[in-house]
């Protein structure tokens, strides 16, 4: 026993190890992905062949992209990463920051805006030699590029080039210096320097518009897809505050919607480009004074918690493991939960060690999900992307397969089928309450795949702690994601392996018994109710139709599941129970293609989908506000107290909430004789400045109440994500107190 004992241990350590590794792996796959690239080509060039101490010299990073690539502009847009360079230089020299071409707007998949570049670019920099610096000596200069190289899909780059030049009295012209003189002239030219046309800015409190007028003697293109237009250097522009150009008074209008202005918010900075008649496209850079007012972003909250930097780490991994434990009585992950405890109970008269092993698979699934959930995140932020807890539920594809996978589970609870592919990948949860998923090792796979299930359902719920460690890890390095995130894994599998590691406590459970089958079907109405919700989801997304035609999918993964339960039995042979399988896949993907990608045309859909956060209507008798930064500023600026919820439809804690505390007479009320602005930031579809607001505040996830005292916006009160109606109404006296 012992042997097998050992064997048993061995291999769950090393099944352990491996998942480990492979999460690492996932995490630093970007370097790899960067050495491997070759939709993209550097070359260092000079416009001398002869350095001279004291001269100046220009330097060229050439970057030539595959036909359909391209890279990022010094502003990538609303997606996309800005090519670096990192010089190596001889002891005393200096390099100049790097001066960049006028970039082209692309509108990518999903009508996200880009800034960058296709076919060839070079990045100029001037490179300096100290005057001490003695001749006949040659010097290297060395440049480590960096850069994310897109087409329908993006793959991080990255390369090390160098060039070696003597050093003499005088410095000479190389054979590069007729094309880097052609770059120079694409460069934009400083405001002061003498162009061909004359700008007049004005400034609203949300918009700036440019007045541009040719001067005497000088032809602009002013309409057509030539017309001038504005790039930002900076995110000053809200997701749809995109540039807008009209003919006007012997010129053109260029409008510029404003979010609200990042850095140090009192400046727009970026270049204007205009084409000549000749077919000659210039541009000029401007820098234009903005509101001195802070925005909720760039202002420093005193909400009396530290920040990420002066909290040890081990207070964030504490609060993991106990968030991590919490989740287990969220709403989210309670039908599985309670699947879990149910397989327990029906455990409690099997062999120690095979529930101890059950135990460990269960966790192992979920330390398995945590840790690739890690390793996405991680690759998402080196792609230059905003997530936080729960972003896969902002995609509407992501919902109707967990809509498949949920439906499917409530028929295999009601008995409609059965999973039995001898060693097939996952067994079906009516598997791990039967003798022969007990005795087989389709067990493991359930026990695994309940793990992995139950971290799903887990990720549109923050419990409490929770969000602040997630807050703290979206923020971090690769290494500390993966830790915060295994922190959690541990947390939340606590409870399955104190059980499992000591069964004699299992005595504490139901005893096993005729009842457990009704409680199985009854908890196959706990999934079709979480199906309802995810329906719930997409048609606040997609809208009703998405409703219909995902449910006649689901009727096609019905169709499909009872084919399987029917003819795919115990006693088929071996070709029936494959052809049943091949003519059920069939039937699934076939009803996928047909209203999914055919009629609801899903992909086109979500192309169209309005960004979230802008929510008017009134709800549960709160006249909700609609929400954005600009309008938040405004509110914070007059000194009038906002309480502002983050949620989402996805998120049931925050459901559960509006429901019950928000829906109080008693909170309702003191909301409106109080004179607090309520604002909704709806973040059920992907919002870069909801997400840039929770991580002001630490957090990756809603939901997230917070309220601005009146004439103290920058010392708001944080709510916990459970609220109490005692908590929310004491939390508004001290937001607005008596006078």
């Amino acid at each position: 026993m012992s042997f097998v004992r050992g064997r048993f241990c061995s291999a769950l350590q090393r099944s352990l190890l491996v998942v480990f590794a492979v999460a690492t792996l996932c995490c630093t796959i970007a370097p790899s992905l960067r050495a491997a690239s070759s939709h993209t080509r550097v070359t260092l060039v000079a416009d001398v062949s002869t350095l001279a101490p004291g001269a100046p010299a220009t330097i060229g990073v050439q970057l030539s992209t595959d036909p359909g690539w391209h890279t990022y502009w010094v502003n990538p847009g609303e997606s996309g990463l800005a090519t670096t360079v990192h010089w190596t230089l001889p002891p005393g020299a200096g390099m100049s920051d790097l001066q960049w071409p006028l970039p082209l707007k692309t509108m990518e998949d999903g009508e996200v805006l880009t800034y960058g570049y296709s076919g060839e670019t070079m990045l100029l920099a001037t490179l300096r030699l100290p005057a001490s610096m003695a001749d006949g000596n040659s010097v290297t200069i060395r440049a480590d590029v960096s850069w994310l190289e897109c087409e329908r899909t993006c793959v991080p780059g990255s390369a090390v080039v160098s060039l070696t030049l003597p050093v003499g009295a005088q410095s000479h012209p190389s054979a590069d210096a007729p094309r880097i003189a052609r770059v120079r002239n694409t460069l934009p030219v400083p405001s002061g320097a003498q162009h061909d046309i004359a700008i007049a800015i004005t400034t609203a409190a949300d918009s700036v518009t440019m007045h541009i007028v040719p001067l005497p003697g000088v032809r602009v293109v002013l309409d057509g897809g030539n017309a001038p237009d504005f790039f930002p250097a900076t995110d000053v522009t809200s997701v749809n505050g995109r540039t807008r150009t009209a003919v006007a008074a012997g010129g053109a209008d260029v409008f510029i919607p404003l979010g609200s202005p990042r850095g140090n918010g009192t400046e727009l900075r970026g270049v204007v480009v205009y084409t000549t008649a000749g077919g000659e496209r210039k541009g000029v850079e401007i820098t234009h004074p903005l509101s001195t007012a802070l925005s909720p972003l760039d202002r420093q909250f005193e909400t009396g918690k530290g920040t990420g930097s002066d909290v040890p780490l081990i207070v964030y991994i504490g609060l993991a493991i106990v968030g991590g434990l919490l989740l287990n009585i969220m709403p989210c992950v309670l039908p599985v939960i309670a699947l879990k405890i149910f397989g327990l109970v029906k455990m409690a008269g099997d062999e120690p060690r095979r529930v101890r092993r059950l135990g460990w698979m269960f966790s192992l699934g979920i330390l398995a999900s945590f840790l690739t959930l890690a390793a996405v995140v991680a690759l998402l932020k080196v792609a230059g992307q905003q997530v936080g807890w729960g972003f896969q539920f902002q995609e509407p594809l992501f919902v109707i397969a967990m809509s498949a996978v949920v439906f499917a589970f409530g028929l295999s609870l009601f008995g409609v089928f059965e999973i039995r592919l001898p060693g097939a990948a996952v067994a079906g949860v009516s598997a791990v309450i039967s003798r022969e998923g007990q005795r087989g090792g389709k067990g493991y796979a359930a026990s695994f795949a309940e793990g992995v299930f139950a971290t799903i359902l887990a990720t549109p719920c923050t419990a409490p702690f929770l969000g602040s460690a997630l807050g703290f890890a979206f923020a971090q390095p690769a290494g500390i994601i993966l830790l915060i995130f295994a922190c959690v894994a541990a947390g939340m599998a606590l409870p399955y392996l104190l059980l499992t590691a000591r069964p004699a406590w299992q005595r504490f459970l139901p005893r096993p018994g005729a009842w457990m089958e009704t409680a199985k079907q009854f908890m196959g109405f706990l999934m079709m109710a979480t199906l309802l919700w995810l329906l719930y989801v997409l048609g606040k997304q997609l809208g009703m139709e998405a409703v219909i035609w995902t449910g006649a999918f689901l009727l096609a993964v019905g169709l499909a599941c009872w084919l399987v339960g029917r003819f795919a039995t115990l006693t088929a042979s071996r070709a029936v129970v494959w052809t049943t399988w091949v003519v059920a896949a069939l039937i699934a993907c076939g009803g996928y293609y047909l209203f999914i990608e055919g009629v609801l045309d899903v992909r086109a859909a979500i192309a169209g989908t309005p960004a979230a956060g802008v929510s008017g209507a009134a709800d549960n008798g709160i006249a909700w506000e609609p929400f954005s930064l600009t309008a938040l500023e405004k509110h914070l600026d007059a000194g009038s107290p906002v309480f502002v919820d983050f949620t989402a439809e996805w998120c049931l804690t925050c459901k559960v909430n509006e429901k019950t505390i928000l829906a109080n007479d008693g909170v309702r009320e003191r909301l409106r004789t109080s004179g607090i602005t309520a604002m909704r930031a709806d973040w059920t579809n992907r919002n870069p400045d909801i997400t840039k607001l929770l991580a002001k505040f630490g957090r990756s996830g809603v939901p997230l109440y917070v309220l601005f005292p009146r004439d103290h916006p920058d010392a708001p009160i944080v709510l916990p994500e459970v609220l109490t109606t005692s908590l929310f109404l004491e939390a508004l006296d001290r937001a607005v107190p008596a006078r």
